[in-house]
C-alpha cells in the first residue's frame, strides 16, 4: 500500500518502483494547467495516465525521492529488498545522480562508500558555487611583524627584543588586516582537498567530478592556508550558532557538508533522516542491477574467463545475412580454454516473463551457444540460485534468482560468479560463433 506523510507543508508519497499511484487531477494543477516539474518527462522519471478527474502516476526505472510538483514528491523505493545500496553502487562503479533544486534529509553514518563520497563531493562543489558568485567571507586578523617600515601600533616588548639582538633599525608593529585565511574558508578548502585525495577516476562521472574539484580548489585564494587544529571546532560553533553575517548565509550549506566529509562521515541512502540536507539522488535501478552483476563477474573472473558487455564490446549482427539489427545480450561469459560461452540476460523482476525467455533463446542461437540464463532478483522468501526453465533444440534455459537483500551480499556475489563460470567450464556448453 502507498504511504504518505507531510514535511514542511509538502506531501511525500512512498511507492515501489513500477507501482502506480492514483492522485486527484486537482492536486497537480494550478489555474487549470498542470504544475508538474519538467524533469519528470525530460528524464523519463515517471509516466502519467489521465482518467477523468484522476491521474495515475507510475514511476519508471528510477528510484529516489523525486519531486513531482512544488507540493508533491514521490519517494520511489526498490520493489525488492536491497541490503546495501552503497555496496551495489560501488561494485557497479556507478555515480549517484541528483535533481537540481530538490533536497532531502539524510542520516549520517560512517563513510565507507566511494559512491557516497562522490555524492557528498558533488554536493560540496554545488554549495561552493554561491561563495564564488557572491564573494568569500573575510575577517580582520592580527598581523604582527618586525620591520624597518612599521605600520600600525608599535609593540614595545617586541621592539625591545629586536634591539637586544642588535636590530636597532627595526620595530615590532601590530595591525589588523582583512583576510580570507580564516577557519571557515580553510575548512571548506580542506574538505575539497580531502575528496581530491580519495576520489577514484573509475567512470566518466567521477573523472568529471575530479576536474571540477580541482578547478574549485585552485579558484579559492592561494592565501587560504592548510587546516589549523582548531578550525573544525570553530566552524562547528559558527554553524550551530549561525554566527556569520546575514549576507553570508550561503556559507552554511558548504560548511555543513565540509564538516560531514572531514569527520569521515557519510550518509545512509536507504533510510529517511534528519541530520543533513543534500540534493535528492536518483538511480536507474534497471541499469544499476545489470551493471552491478556484470562488474561482480568481471571482478571475480580469472585469466581463463572473459566477461563482456553485449551492449558494447560483445555485440554482433543478429542475422547471418544482415548487419542490422544487432544482438546485444547483457552479459557474455566465455572460457578461453574451452571455447564455451553462456548468454546472461539481466531482468530487474521477481521472475522472468515469456518475452524474456524468447529474447534469451534468440541470443543463444545467434551466438551459437547452448546455455542461456535469465538473471533476476530474488523475492523475499523465494527460491535462490539456479532454477531450470526448459530445453529447446539443445539450448538449455535457466533462471538465476540473485538475492540483493542477502545479509551477506559478498557471499551472494561469490556464489553467483562461481555458478556462472561453471557453465562455461563444463562440457555441455559450446560456442560456435562470437
Amino acid at each position: 500500500m502507498n504511504k504518505s506523510n507531510t514535511v514542511d507543508g509538502k506531501t511525500i508519497y512512498t511507492v515501489q518502483s513500477r507501482q502506480g499511484l492514483e492522485l486527484n487531477l486537482s492536486d497537480l494543477t494550478i489555474d487549470g494547467r498542470l504544475d508538474i516539474f519538467p524533469h519528470i518527462e525530460e528524464k523519463g522519471l515517471m509516466f502519467l495516465q489521465f482518467r477523468r478527474n484522476r491521474v495515475i502516476v507510475t514511476p519508471g526505472a528510477y528510484i529516489g525521492l523525486i519531486p513531482l510538483t512544488p507540493n508533491i514528491s514521490i519517494d520511489v523505493r526498490p520493489k525488492l529488498p536491497v541490503s546495501n545500496l552503497a555496496r551495489v553502487l560501488d561494485a557497479a562503479r556507478r555515480s549517484l545522480r541528483s535533481i537540481d533544486g530538490a533536497d532531502r534529509l539524510y542520516l549520517s553514518s560512517e563513510l565507507k562508500s566511494s559512491s557516497v563520497l562522490e555524492f557528498l563531493a558533488a554536493n560540496l562543489l554545488d554549495a561552493i558555487r554561491p561563495i564564488f558568485a557572491h564573494g568569500m567571507h573575510k575577517e580582520y586578523v592580527v598581523h604582527t611583524e618586525t620591520t624597518s617600515t612599521p605600520r600600525g601600533r608599535i609593540e614595545l616588548s617586541g621592539t625591545i627584543r629586536a634591539w637586544s639582538r642588535g636590530q636597532f633599525h627595526k620595530l615590532q608593529a601590530q595591525r589588523f588586516e582583512q583576510s580570507s585565511d580564516i577557519p571557515v574558508n580553510r575548512l571548506i578548502k580542506g574538505a575539497v582537498y580531502f575528496v581530491l585525495q580519495r576520489l577514484r577516476s573509475n567512470s566518466p562521472e567521477s573523472r568529471m567530478l575530479i576536474r571540477q574539484a580541482n578547478a574549485a580548489y585552485f579558484e579559492m585564494p592561494a592565501v587560504i592556508g592548510a587546516l589549523h587544529p582548531t578550525d573544525y571546532e570553530i566552524s562547528k560553533t559558527i554553524l550551530s550558532g549561525n554566527s556569520l553575517p546575514a549576507m553570508r548565509h550561503y556559507y552554511y550549506r558548504a560548511l555543513e557538508i565540509a564538516l560531514l566529509i572531514l569527520s569521515n562521515r557519510g550518509i545512509v541512502l536507504q533510510e529517511e533522516g534528519s541530520d543533513i540536507a543534500l540534493e535528492t539522488f536518483i538511480i536507474n535501478f534497471d541499469d544499476l542491477f545489470e551493471e552491478y552483476l556484470r562488474c561482480v563477474l568481471q571482478r571475480q573472473a580469472d585469466r581463463d574467463v572473459t566477461v563482456k558487455d553485449g551492449n558494447r564490446d560483445g555485440r554482433k549482427p543478429l542475422f547471418d545475412d544482415h548487419h542490422e539489427p544487432l544482438a546485444q545480450p547483457d552479459i557474455i561469459v566465455a572460457s578461453i580454454s574451452t571455447g564455451r560461452a553462456a548468454i546472461l540476460e539481466v531482468k530487474y523482476k521477481e521472475r522472468p516473463l515469456r518475452e524474456d525467455m524468447n529474447q534469451a533463446i534468440t541470443y543463444a542461437l545467434c551466438y551459437g551457444t547452448d546455455r542461456a540464463v535469465l538473471v533476476h532478483q530474488n523475492k523475499s522468501g523465494g527460491a535462490k540460485g539456479m532454477i531450470p526453465l526448459g530445453t529447446i533444440r539443445g539450448i538449455r534455459l535457466d533462471a538465476y534468482a540473485f538475492d540483493l537483500g542477502a545479509e551477506n551480499l559478498e557471499a551472494e556475489e561469490t556464489a553467483f560468479a562461481d555458478r556462472m563460470f561453471d557453465l562455461v567450464r563444463s562440457p555441455q556448453s559450446s560456442l560456435v560463433a562470437a
